[in-house]
């Protein structure tokens, strides 16, 4: 009886006037505090007599918004735009309206331009990627492809690094034995693709035409990825680098043309997929002295583990052997094999 009372009540011109204004706004189940004569049957009863929108209809400005925003703005944004609707009902509604997201582009900011110009911090990075970097293609149909570095938890510090230089603001994410970080960017990506850096790039790497100039900082990316800087049990410095063979000839045919130093080519373990050999140089005493120094002395990027090994061995005292001509006889009887 004193539902029907409640319902034959006549809407007050103030309670007309409150209902137009909060039922677009306000879900049903949330107005009833504003309208204590009132239960939900009333509401909404007097809703369409007024032929007023819930807020669980999207209204025609609010479409409007969506269509204009929903390819290209972040997620903020349309958040910004439309503060009455969570994003799970944002993307069904796009979804309504036949709207699809344009998801080439950064999640986060980032300088898409970077692999554009040559610098040395750049071609440290792009030997970086080389040795222990990744490009994968986007899982779905409009989805950028990714560019992704994994490192050891010691070797946090290159990855906050990379992220400054490339001005970007996305997360380094932990799991339990390594960092990551994973930028998708089609820009990017493309550029990288330019410079040599493919799908599935292991032991079928293109090496890019590096400026002279940077071809150090290229080759310590490289090195920091996938090389390994020691002191062995006589105190001696050495110096190796494992990876696919047209690296290795690379860097091999750098330190040879500026210090005469050689290293033999040597096969290591056999990759079925690639149906290549991973291979090995390597370098010990002085020869290891002089390269690290030639690729750290006064770097701007490094691995902060492997830049304090190359102090120590830069501080290492070692008497000098004359051994060219025997590194010179060998290098012309097996080089070019």
């Amino acid at each position: 009886m004193i539902e029907w009372d409640m319902a034959h009540i006549r809407w007050s011109p103030d309670e007309i006037n409150l209902l137009k204004e909060l039922y677009p706004k306000i879900r049903i189940k949330d107005l009833a505090k504003s309208f204590p004569r009132r239960n939900r049957d009333t509401i909404v009863a007097k809703a369409l007599e007024l032929r007023l929108h819930s807020a669980k209809l999207w209204h025609p400005h609010e479409n409007s918004i969506l269509k204009k925003h929903f390819k290209l703005a972040t997620k903020e944004k349309i958040i910004e735009y439309l503060p009455k609707r969570s994003w799970g009902a944002i993307l069904a509604q796009g979804e309504r309206l036949g709207l699809k997201r344009k998801l080439d582009k950064p999640r986060q900011p980032i300088n898409e331009d970077y692999f554009k110009r040559w610098s040395s911090d750049m071609a440290y990075i792009l030997g970086f990627i080389l040795a222990d970097g990744c490009i994968v293609k986007g899982t779905y149909s409009g989805y950028s492809d990714m560019l992704k570095f994994g490192v050891a938890l010691k070797d946090c510090d290159i990855l906050n690094k990379i992220k400054l230089k490339l001005s970007s603001e996305h997360k380094v994410s932990r799991s339990r034995n390594a960092y990551f970080l994973s930028i998708a960017s089609q820009n990017i990506v493309n550029d990288l693709k330019k410079l040599g850096i493919i799908y599935r790039k292991s032991l079928r790497e293109t090496i890019p035409k590096i400026p002279n100039i940077y071809t150090r900082d290229f080759i310590r990316g490289i090195i920091d990825g996938d090389g390994s800087l020691s002191i062995d049990k006589s105190g001696y410095p050495t110096l190796s680098v494992a990876g696919g063979k047209n690296t290795l000839k690379f860097i091999r045919n750098d330190f040879f043309t500026r210090f005469k130093l050689y290293s033999h080519l040597a096969p290591r373990t056999y990759s079925k997929s690639a149906r290549s050999y991973l291979y090995n140089i390597s370098y010990r005493c002085n020869s290891a002295k002089k390269i690290i120094e030639y690729l750290y002395t006064d770097a701007s990027l490094y691995l902060n583990r492997k830049y304090a090994i190359a102090i120590k061995c830069s501080n290492i005292k070692i008497g000098i052997r004359n051994n060219e001509k025997y590194r010179l006889k060998r290098y012309n009887e097996t080089y070019n094999s």
